[in-house]
């Protein structure tokens, strides 16, 4: 039946699908999601969003939620084909490098995520949560906390605009006229239940400012330094500039992947490649993951500019 919990000081300052989440192991999330949308869970009697966050003594109500089926739990073997490389660590905080096409949390089409991987090997006692998120094919540098205390610190630096500072490599189709090119475009999704966004003026504010760091015959190699953080914003500003990313089936140009695919790229050539942010005593700490060797290993096939 319906069930009513109470925050405790774990759960304080985490976001209600993140809170939920961990409390109802089992439950696949697509389902966690619906029952926050459609009102059937509360907080304090009021409805709320995925993305609220939770306080220590609020209380939840929770509605009968089935649990997944146990021949589809992910199985800690399952994980352990994985080579996640831990590439920073301190007492708060790690960073990863994220493979492409492992998602970063399970949901309707995969059985378990980084997350559930990285909690799985670090024990049962685990607190890690990620801090943010990459999309299932980008790589890179991915943030986990490791304590309550730099989760609510890195959430409240987010807010901020000088807090989390992220840059991508990409290549994309075409060579940008300048060196540098400072993208405003809003985005918002085109449904609600849609995992694709679209300009809207009416959306979310995005900022995105792309450096071009080579260029080659008829691709450019571009660092983008994401000034906002929304979902799939560097692959929609890139695509909305008439700069396609390689191998983006979403945004994309089909004809441009095909020419990449046949070039050996079997993935969306985007990659977390730099990630800045504040330890708990406000300590700057930049960490770098070189691209890939799949990702190299294209670049190094590419032939220069003609004429040069």
């Amino acid at each position: 039946g319906v069930q009513v919990r109470e925050v405790n000081e774990t759960g304080d300052g985490q976001r209600i699908d993140n809170f939920l989440i961990k409390t109802l192991k089992g439950v696949p999330k697509s389902r966690i999601y619906r029952a926050i949308r459609s009102g059937e869970v509360r907080v304090n009697g009021h409805r709320t969003k995925a993305e609220s966050r939770v306080y220590f003594g609020e209380k939840i109500r929770i509605p009968p939620l089935k649990v997944r089926n146990p021949d589809r739990e992910p199985s800690r073997e399952a994980g352990k084909s994985w080579t996640i490389p831990v590439v920073y660590e301190d007492d708060d905080i790690l960073v990863v490098d994220k493979p492409s096409g492992l998602p970063v949390h399970a949901g309707t089409r995969h059985a378990y995520g980084l997350i559930d991987i990285m909690q799985s090997r670090t024990g049962q006692n685990s607190q890690l949560q990620l801090i943010h998120r990459l999309d299932l094919e980008t790589s890179g540098c991915l943030l986990l906390s490791k304590s309550r205390q730099m989760l609510l610190k890195v959430h409240t630096d987010i807010v901020s605009t000088s807090g989390i500072q992220k840059q991508y490599l990409a290549l994309v189709r075409g060579s940008p006229k300048s060196d540098q090119m400072d993208i405003r475009l809003a985005l918002g999704k085109t449904r609600a239940t849609d995992h694709r966004v679209k300009p809207d003026l009416s959306g979310r504010a995005a900022q995105s400012v792309l450096h071009v760091e080579k260029r080659f015959d008829s691709t450019s190699l571009l660092m983008i330094d994401l000034v906002t953080g929304r979902m799939h914003q560097a692959r929609v500003h890139c695509s909305e500039s008439g700069f396609p990313i390689a191998g983006d089936k979403r945004y994309g140009d089909s004809l441009f992947n095909r020419v990449m695919k046949s070039r050996g790229l079997n993935r969306l050539f985007l990659h977390a490649h730099r990630i800045r942010f504040f330890d708990l005593d406000d300590k700057p700490i930049t960490v770098n993951v070189p691209l890939p060797k799949e990702l190299q290993n294209i670049l190094d096939l590419l032939q220069p500019p003609k004429g040069h």
